[in-house]
């Protein structure tokens, strides 16, 4: 296999009765998370969707015990899930205090420290030093129609009730009022598209020098971790609410690209009912300028999807020394 520098993965997953996502409460009533869209035909559309940091999220929850497994240097904060991860780390940043060298210095103490922040990034605010993620998800958004007009993604309101052991006694007796308070929770089902791209090339690369300061070993256990993550992501999705409204994943299909040049591996939103097309296309027109660097795998199941990353992962290989 060639080395692979970028890789995208464009997919549509059916979710049922899910609260991956919302925006907040109001009174006893909690509110779901929706989002304006301009569909294919130019039509706009209000649909429920689920954040790219809420996936983001998901994805480092299955990352760090993956790079924990490949022995990969982790910060403190980084190994009890702090997102600020090795900029919230004490022994990073007495060693930043005393730095009196340049920020290329310190941005390589970040990689060679921490494999997480490396890969998933942080802003290191008293240096104004970023390092960028490798890895980038956008808004995972239902679709709003099929081409007959009919909605694709719907959002439902349902009664709870808090239970209380207790309960009351006779009338006018003592009573649990208080106790057994009612809420009304959402849960949305439907089609969503997802995209996403992973930098690989950018694993253990310092952006300043544009030179790798990890070892090419070590970078691929990353790369391969990384990719084991993604994949995990699709098979579980770590969301809200999960304890008593666990995603129902009825069906996941799409297409995975990747590239072996500089050129990006391409990516075409699945709400665009053609995307898997549009995405050969484009691969084809890279391969114009770049001949065989970009190629694409289509699946249709998520058996197929996972089976696809896993393969990438076991053969991969990333550019540089």
């Amino acid at each position: 296999m060639p080395v692979i520098n970028s890789l995208s993965l464009c997919a549509r997953v059916t979710l049922d009765l899910h609260s991956l996502n919302n925006e907040g409460t109001e009174g006893n009533q909690q509110q779901t998370r929706m989002v304006h869209i301009i569909d294919q035909k130019g039509q706009r559309a209000v649909v429920n969707a689920i954040s790219g940091d809420m996936f983001k999220h998901i994805l480092v929850g299955h990352l760090i015990p993956l790079l924990e497994e490949e022995k990969q240097p982790l910060s403190e904060p980084a190994k009890r899930y702090d997102p600020d991860r090795i900029t919230a780390d004490a022994e990073f940043l007495e060693v930043a205090k005393k730095h009196k060298g340049p920020n290329s210095e310190l941005l390589t103490e970040i990689l060679t420290r921490c494999s997480l922040t490396d890969m998933a990034g942080a802003l290191f605010v008293d240096a104004a030093l970023p390092r960028k993620s490798c890895v980038e998800f956008g808004w995972v958004v239902g679709l709003p129609a099929d081409g007959c007009g009919k909605p694709l993604t719907t959002t439902e309101q349902y009664f709870h009730v808090k239970y209380a052991s207790e309960r009351g006694g006779a009338a006018g007796g003592e009573t649990t009022v208080g106790k057994q308070p009612i809420f009304h929770r959402p849960a949305s089902s439907g089609v969503y598209a997802l995209i996403c791209d992973l930098d690989l090339y950018r694993v253990g690369l310092n952006d300043i020098t544009r030179k790798y300061v990890v070892g090419k070993p070590d970078r691929e256990k990353r790369a391969k971790a990384l990719l084991h993550a993604l994949a995990a992501t699709l098979v579980r999705p770590e969301g809200a609410q999960r304890n008593t409204q666990n995603p129902h994943i009825v069906a996941c299909e799409g297409i995975v690209a990747r590239s072996s040049t500089s050129l990006p591996a391409p990516t075409v939103s699945p709400l665009n009912e053609n995307y898997r097309d549009q995405m050969d296309g484009v691969a084809g027109a890279l391969n114009g300028i770049a001949p065989n660097g970009v190629e694409t795998k289509r699946f249709e199941t998520l058996a197929d999807g996972v089976k696809i990353l896993a393969d990438i992962a076991a053969q991969l290989q990333l550019p540089g020394d």
